[in-house]
């Protein structure tokens, strides 16, 4: 038997003790279940509105990577999007774009408590590595701080914080690895 059916059980005991008069114990009771049964309506409606806010927050974000999707297929739907602050090729963007998604998984990861401040660490310090992660941040740094150390969510600026660290340090740690140099062509040994 778990511990709130005794403790309720307990409750009403000592209810119909202390009142003595059946009429009353009966109203005090009744009194009780529908107080434990709108607590228990109301927790159930809070449940309720988190789990639609967690849909609709997934609708967005998936109706947002599709739109990003489409504009790394076609420049002339790039071109609907904000201006890079430096004009770059359109490879690249392309480029920049994706490791802005990655960023982002990596984010949505920290805020919902997936991975913690040292893992997102380790994997910043391997991201960051590469030409295209440092040249991402480099052109978005200042979006994704201003957006998010001014706001107000806590662990949002955390994240953007994490991530400034890691970058400075890697770029104190000398030359990033170029783009094209990661792969090598097929047909040769490694």
């Amino acid at each position: 038997m778990s511990a709130s059916v005794v403790l309720f059980a307990v409750l009403l005991v000592s209810v119909f003790k202390i009142l003595g008069d059946r009429t009353q114990a009966f109203s005090a009771a009744s009194v009780l279940l529908s107080g434990i049964a709108l607590a228990g309506v109301a927790m159930s409606l809070m449940y309720q509105a988190r789990q639609t806010k967690a849909v609709r927050d997934e609708r967005d974000r998936a109706t947002h990577r599709q739109m990003v999707y489409l504009a790394m297929e076609d420049p002339t739907l790039a071109a609907c999007w904000e201006p890079p602050d430096t004009p770059i090729v359109f490879e690249r963007y392309r480029q920049v774009i994706f490791t802005n998604l990655i960023i982002g998984r990596w984010h949505a990861a920290y805020q919902l408590g997936d991975i913690d401040a040292s893992t997102l660490r380790f994997i910043l310090d391997r991201h960051f590595r590469g030409e295209i992660g440092r040249l991402h941040w480099s052109l978005g740094s200042s979006t994704w701080l201003q957006g998010a150390v001014g706001g107000r969510d806590r662990r949002a600026a955390m994240f953007a914080e994490i991530v400034e660290e890691r970058y400075q340090a890697a770029i104190s740690s000398g030359p990033a690895v170029p783009a094209d140099g990661y792969f090598i062509q097929s047909g040769t040994d490694c």
